[in-house]
Order: structure tokens, then C-alpha cells, then sequence
């Protein structure tokens, strides 16, 4: 049995990806061992929090196996895990940002008892998200808030504002990294 692990710990990325895509669970671990640490890594400079890094690391593997049909064993593996893993954390914090904001727009009479130093720390942090997209240049606080508090897609805020879909895209990335920033 340990010959057959061997076997897959030597193939190539694009040998892995090809028996993956084909359903082989021992590709897929072969793959999770080579790759993990690096992905893991990665969304740890992203999200710097050790335990939500593993959990992000783990959902994008497991997205990789779910979806294993459209892998494409021509297309560089790593570039596919960092964008997934990217990806991951952007999910995350996006949805940090609209739980914390629906959390504030909810009024204290509807909220459910919460312990009082969670609502605290609630309350500080969408201050400082306010305080941070604030702090934004006039275009990307535009470009954040129509894509957060408006919630208008990508296409249409470049419609609105005259902007190609990548500036706007890169405007979102750019104030996503600025809260990040500003909240770490």
C-alpha cells in the first residue's frame, strides 16, 4: 500500500489534476499534502488568524474535489488554488462586513440578548469599518459602497460611474485589502 501512496506523491500537478478530475481520491490526497501548507500559508497573509486560515485552506481543497470535473490538467494548479484560496477570503470578508453591517442597521429592540461586551465589540468594529471606508479616496469609498451598502453588481457601478468593470474590480480589491488592513 505505501508503494501505491508513493506512486502518487511523484507524479506532476498536471497528473494529479487529470486522475483527480477522473474521481481518484489517492490523487487528491497525494495533491492536499503537496499544496496544502503553501495555500494554508498564503490566506494566513491574507486573514491572519491561524485556525480561520486552516478552515479557509480546507474549504478551498474541498471546493476543489466538488468541482473536480472542470479541472483542466493543461492549466498551472497553483495559480488555480491561489485564486480559489483568494477567493475564500474575500467570501469571508465580505460576509464579516454585511453581517456586522446588518448587525448595526438592526435596532436594539429586535436583536436577540447578546452578551453585552459581544455587542461591544460589534459596535467598535463597524465603527472602524466606517471610520476605514471613510478614510478611502473619494472614488473607491464610491465604488465600496455602491458594491456593499447598494449592493449593485460590478457592471452596473462601471455603468453608473463611467468605469470599466476591471477598475471597479480593482477599486473592491483594493478597499477590501484597506480594511484589512485598517482592522488588523
Amino acid at each position: 500500500m505505501t508503494g501505491e501512496k508513493e506512486k502518487y506523491l511523484v507524479l506532476s500537478d498536471s497528473e494529479l489534476t487529470a486522475a483527480i478530475r477522473d474521481g481518484d481520491d489517492r490523487a487528491f490526497d497525494a495533491l492536499f499534502l503537496r499544496w496544502y501548507p503553501q495555500v494554508r500559508r498564503f490566506l494566513l497573509t491574507l486573514v491572519k488568524e491561524t485556525s480561520l486560515s486552516e478552515d479557509l485552506a480546507q474549504g478551498v481543497f474541498m471546493k476543489l474535489w466538488l468541482f473536480r470535473s472542470r479541472l483542466n490538467p493543461s492549466q498551472s494548479l497553483k495559480n488555480y488554488l491561489m485564486v480559489l484560496a483568494r477567493n475564500a477570503a474575500l467570501d469571508f470578508f465580505r460576509s464579516k462586513y454585511h453581517t456586522l453591517e446588518a448587525d448595526v442597521a438592526t435596532p436594539p429592540e429586535e436583536t436577540a440578548p447578546e452578551r453585552t461586551e459581544q455587542k461591544a465589540e460589534f459596535t467598535e468594529i463597524n465603527i472602524r469599518i466606517r471610520q476605514a471606508v471613510k478614510e478611502m479616496p473619494a472614488q473607491r469609498q464610491e465604488v465600496f459602497l455602491m458594491s456593499r451598502v447598494q449592493h449593485l453588481s460590478n457592471e452596473e457601478i462601471a455603468h453608473k460611474l463611467g468605469l470599466s468593470v476591471r477598475t471597479v474590480e480593482k477599486h473592491i480589491q483594493l478597499a477590501l485589502k484597506d480594511l484589512r488592513i485598517f482592522l488588523n
